[in-house]
């Protein structure tokens, strides 16, 4: 049986992790592409038992009927099927699935509360190249706060947002959490409530949530002045209600990743702020504790055939592990 892994990218995956994979008794072998194609993967994944991506690049359905001697792939992060798109292949084919969850929650919490001081405080407008030179803005404090998905991240920025005084936080969840709404004192909303009674909407529900989960009715009852924090993908909200508004200068937002909308891209950033790169996740810290958890399911789910972090527990009907 062949020993070899396949490790996409440079970033994510440290030298002394890789080393941790060699000393397991695998070799490893790296393809040092951010975004690699579905043809340099097929490539790459001749003889390997594992993949872990490093990378952004989406693994498919004819990736996984490719790789005859696969037995694990591992993403270094919490969003696995946003990459893994060929899941569903995988499991008929026996293939472990397995993430590096939550470790990455406080990082994207800490960028979204950026965000939000950011836009809550028109730092952009009042910066040298804006165009104010003076301005009274609002606290964050004093804002009605709704926090749209409870689960790690959501968990955090509350955290957050309750240390720097806000006390109306506002949740919707598709289940309600009675004990964070104990320790937290949050208060339950259903969503079109929230968006209607929410100052500020932190957005970070995960891409399952469909299509313009966040729908026209949602964006048009957002009050005069509102901003919207998202970390969510780009196709949960409709852009083209979010556009009008902010167009009018009647509501503000930031995004944590590139917007891809042309019209909404030419706004000034102190009306619609978005980075270059998706890089919330993108600390220090994360990177060692991702980096770190990936390597580790990899070599239980090959040595073992099992691991926590497995995400397709289906895999073992047809396990070849």
């Amino acid at each position: 049986m062949s020993n070899k892994i396949l490790v996409t990218d440079s970033l994510f995956i440290k030298d002394k992790h890789v080393k941790k994979l060699e000393d397991a008794g695998f070799e490893v072998e790296r393809l040092d592409v951010p975004k690699a194609t579905e043809e340099e993967l097929i490539g790459a994944l001749k003889g390997k038992v594992g993949y872990i991506i490093g990378g952004v690049e989406k693994v498919t359905d004819k990736v996984f009927e490719s790789g005859a001697d696969l037995k694990a792939v591992v993403f270094t992060g919490t969003a696995v099927y946003d990459f893994v798109t060929g899941h569903n292949e995988a499991t008929k084919k026996g293939i472990a699935i397995a993430n590096a969850p939550y470790f990455n929650a406080i990082s994207v919490a800490e960028f979204g509360m950026s965000m939000t001081l950011l836009m809550c405080r028109d730092l952009i407008g009042l910066a040298r190249g804006g165009n104010k030179s003076f301005e009274t803005t609002k606290t964050l404090a004093s804002l009605k706060v709704g926090i749209l998905g409870m689960g790690h991240v959501g968990n955090e920025y509350a955290n957050m947002a309750k240390g720097m005084g806000v006390d109306r936080l506002y949740y919707f969840n598709r289940t309600q959490i009675k004990d964070i709404e104990e320790q937290k004192g949050l208060i339950y909303l259903e969503k079109d409530e929230l968006f209607s009674t929410c100052d500020l909407i932190f957005i970070c529900v995960a891409a399952s949530a469909g299509k313009k989960f966040i729908n026209e009715d949602n964006i048009n009852s957002l009050k005069n002045g509102s901003i919207i924090i998202s970390i969510a993908k780009e196709e949960l909200i409709d852009m083209e209600a979010l556009q009008k508004r902010l167009g009018s200068s009647e509501l503000k937002a930031a995004f944590d990743e590139p917007v891809h909308n042309g019209s909404l891209s030419s706004l000034p950033l102190d009306v619609l702020y978005s980075p270059n790169e998706s890089s919330a996740y993108n600390t220090e810290q994360t990177i060692e504790d991702t980096s770190n958890s990936a390597v580790d399911s990899m070599i239980n789910i090959l040595k073992n055939g099992d691991d926590n972090y497995i995400v397709n527990p289906e895999f073992r009907k047809n396990t070849k592990i």
